[in-house]
């Protein structure tokens, strides 16, 4: 590659490129385009100062150089004024200028270096299409590395005044930068030193800055370097930081603690090396921080045998932490090395060094940086056998990688296999959790009996708290072992109903394990746990479509529930998963106290036909019993029904008497046959056809009001609680007008406890349902009758009849 080139001076028009005379270009290369002529006009050029003449020869006006980036174009430039112009004026200079827009072309140098190329003329050029200067350029000797640090190591004053300066390049690179000047007649000297502190810089920095010299005012320049004369007059320097080069004072500037570090190294070791240091130093600033970087960077750039172990160690290690989280992979790759042979000078020893350790090998093992964190890696696991009390601090920082560390050598590995034996056996048990995790991920061997017998003692830290394992354990050494022996004790706690098992399986805290393990029963109890946590109403189905439930689970599943609110939820449990001691015997109680309701109870209105269905097959013989006398007696119930009022059935009357013990369980079927019998025909029809209903009625035969009234008689003293129970199940299920249609017609039978029952429903029917009571209300038909009851009127009071009524309620009394 190559640098354009292009000079621009006083010219005659045949000695102009565009043949316009005066100030003009005289020379440029192929590459130097019409851009780039105007920003040299903007910005590059020889300034000459107007009060330079007064006193002074034109020809001894102060050189200048220039550098500046524009549009990702770089432009180095130099000037001197050169006395009268072609028109006898004063005022005329020569400006050289090269460009590039590659960076590489200011290898292996700084662009101040540059300054110091051996092909500069500041002369008119032989021709106006000079050739480009390819590189790398040649500089003068006092431009190289090595001259400008002799300039500094030789001189007691420079070495002195280093860390100012380097200070003072610090500000003018910092976030609010301060303009650095530097006060010198001779432009030579200013620039070696803008050279030198462009060395402090990274190659890319220095790339970027601006910087000029020799000016008058340096608040006239955009650069950040300033190179001022004192010829030109003692200008306000303001609140610029200023290092005066003619009289060797110190700058006011108080230097860094990292401006003092690099001027020490940069004083006191080979220039390459201390340089290179300081640019690690540059490039890791950002993310070590100033002091952290220097040290790190003095480590892998100029390594001092005799530095603290222990400081070297911290240095080291926090250094690959930082730098693998911040992923500089680039630069881990090219520095490991040596910062891993920094890690293993030093054992580290307390809570805080263990955890650092455990971060860094981390974060290099995730940026694929394997041999990095193996230098961390193995004197960590020999430094925990001798303090294991402190090997959480160092796991809980691995813990969770999701592949292990791949080890060079089988002898490493194995190494790492006998430190972490001894781990496991010596750590406390509140630090096994993370420590298996990073065991899984340094992926090296341990045996067996370390690892079963840590692993059972991990199980039963587990049990305290299921957190500790949930999404991890799979990347536990030995998860799958430790998994299994935890799902055997979960089992054998659940069975036993202990306290703190079941409140964690209800809460949900041992979920994550439903598919994750091989044991059918512990899979079973989560499903349990899971049940128990849905609505009641949804419960149901989830018991019939679950398998392997265990029995003795029913507390769970059924949690919340009584047997008397939902029958059907119990029998579904039943068919599915059967029965235990526990469960027949809350079946047994709950039946006991159906079989004899208070009156008026909820318990009265509830469906125990799904339940003793289910009981047929129950082992307790009572059970077995009541459900056989159920389905008898609704069979009876069924015959019954089905006879009609021709056929006679001579089995009845003895059929019926056994009706009597299952009656509290059978009010919905008994009060619908009562009804039925009572009026079947009124049922159901609609107010146009109610005078044929009663008619019919009336015209019942006597043998259909003897069934009747021997239903009524078998079931004593049931009958009421049977006609209103299914008057309000029957409301319930159908919400049919025409069922408050019935009951308000039920008020006005002459038997008092038929219209108390009916009373009794209608008031049950208008809590429970008020929407239907207010679609009764709409209807012209019920309206008046719905009415007078809402008021409390009673209705036909006064034509009720207390004689012997068809159902017979006193009979056998």
């Amino acid at each position: 590659m190559a640098f354009e080139t292009a000079t621009y001076t006083d010219v005659m028009a045949g000695e102009a490129v565009d043949g316009v005379d005066g100030f003009n270009f005289q020379a440029v290369s192929p590459g130097v385009t019409g851009v780039d002529q105007q920003r040299i006009r903007e910005g590059l050029l020889h300034r000459v100062v107007p009060s330079w003449d007064l006193g002074h020869d034109a020809l001894d006006h102060p050189p200048t150089c220039a550098f500046e980036v524009r549009g990702g174009r770089s432009y180095l430039s130099r000037g001197r004024s050169s006395g009268i112009t072609n028109s006898g004026r004063p005022g005329n200079q020569v400006t050289q200028v090269i460009t590039t827009s590659d960076p590489d072309d200011f290898i292996p140098y700084r662009p101040a270096q540059l300054y110091g190329a051996l092909q500069w003329t500041l002369e008119k050029a032989p021709g106006p299409d000079p050739d480009p200067w390819v590189t790398p350029l040649e500089v003068r000797p006092e431009f190289e590395v090595d001259a400008l640090q002799e300039m500094v190591t030789g001189d007691a004053w420079a070495t002195r005044v280093l860390p100012h300066y380097l200070t003072m390049i610090d500000a003018a690179l910092g976030p609010t930068p301060t303009k650095a000047v530097l006060l010198h007649t001779d432009l030579d000297q200013v620039m070696r030193w803008i050279a030198l502190g462009t060395l402090f810089m990274e190659a890319e920095r220095a790339q970027t800055l601006n910087f000029r010299a020799l000016v008058d005012d340096p608040w006239r320049v955009d650069a950040l370097l300033v190179g001022v004369s004192p010829e030109f007059g003692g200008g306000d320097l303001g609140s610029a930081h200023v290092l005066d080069l003619a009289n060797r004072t110190v700058p006011d500037i108080e230097p860094s603690d990292v401006a003092r570090a690099r001027a020490e190294l940069f004083t006191g070791h080979d220039a390459a090396d201390a340089l290179t240091a300081v640019e690690v130093a540059r490039r890791w600033e950002t993310v070590l921080g100033p002091q952290l970087a220097n040290d790190a960077a003095r480590l892998v750039g100029v390594p001092d045998p005799e530095t603290d172990g222990a400081r070297a160690w911290r240095t080291a290690v926090s250094a690959i932490e930082r730098l693998a989280r911040a992923g500089m992979e680039d630069d881990l790759a090219l520095y490991g090395e040596e910062l891993g042979e920094a890690a293993v000078t030093y054992g580290p020893t307390t809570a805080e060094e263990f955890a650092l350790a455990g971060r860094a090998v981390r974060h290099a093992h995730d940026l694929g940086l394997d041999e990095v964190a193996r230098a961390v890696l193995l004197p960590v696991l020999e430094a925990l056998t001798a303090i294991p009390a402190l090997a959480g601090s160092f796991a809980r920082e691995l813990s969770g990688a999701r592949v292990p560390v791949e080890w060079e050598s089988e002898e490493e590995r194995s190494a790492a296999g006998g430190f972490l034996d001894a781990v496991l056996a010596a750590a406390p048990t509140e630090s096994l959790p993370d420590l298996f995790g990073a065991a899984g991920a340094i992926g090296a061997p341990v045996t067996e009996e370390a690892r079963a017998a840590a692993a059972e003692t991990l199980s039963g830290l587990w049990l305290t708290d299921p957190g500790l394992g949930r999404d991890r354990w799979r990347l536990w050494l030995g998860g799958p072992e430790v998994a299994a022996a935890t799902a055997r004790r979960l089992g054998k706690a659940f069975h036993a109903n202990e306290g703190w098992a079941v409140d964690a399986l209800i809460r949900g805290d041992w979920d994550f394990l439903v598919w994750e393990t091989d044991s059918s029963d512990l899979r079973g109890w989560i499903q349990a746990g899971r049940i128990s946590r849905l609505p009641l109403a949804e419960r149901r189905e989830r018991i019939a479509t679950s398998l392997l439930i265990p029995a003795e689970a029913w507390q769970l599943a059924l949690g919340g529930s009584e047997v008397r609110d939902d029958p059907a939820l119990w029998a579904s449990w039943v068919h599915r998963h059967g029965f235990t001691n526990s469960l027949l015997s809350k079946l047994r109680s709950a039946l006991r106290e159906a079989l004899s309701p208070a009156p008026g109870s909820e318990a009265e209105k509830v469906d125990w036909g799904p339940l003793l269905e289910a009981l047929r097959d129950a082992p307790l013989n009572e059970l077995a019993q009541w459900s056989e006398d159920y389905l008898r007696a609704r069979g009876t119930l069924e015959a019954a029904r089905a006879k009609s009022r021709d056929e006679a059935d001579l089995t009845l009357d003895t059929d019926l008497l056994k009706l009597r013990p299952m009656a509290p369980l059978l009010l919905d079927d008994i009060g619908r046959e009562l009804l039925r019998s009572q009026g079947q025909a009124a049922v159901g029809q609609d107010g146009d056809d109610r005078e044929r209903a009663e008619s019919e009625r009336a015209a019942r035969d006597g043998a259909d009001r003897e069934r009747r009234d021997r239903l009524a008689l078998a079931v004593v003293p049931w009958g009421p609680a049977a006609i209103r129970v299914h008057l309000e199940r029957e409301a319930d299920r159908s919400r049919d007008p025409r069922v408050v249609d019935r009951a308000l017609r039920l008020l006005s039978d002459p038997d008092r406890k038929v219209s108390e029952a009916a009373d009794a429903a209608l008031t049950g029917i208008t809590d429970s349902q008020p929407d239907l009571i207010r679609e009764v209300r709409g209807r012209f038909r019920f309206r008046s009758e719905l009415d007078r009851y809402l008021r409390g009127r009673p209705v036909g009071s006064g034509d009720r009849r207390r004689t012997n009524h068809p159902f017979g309620w006193g009979r056998g009394k």
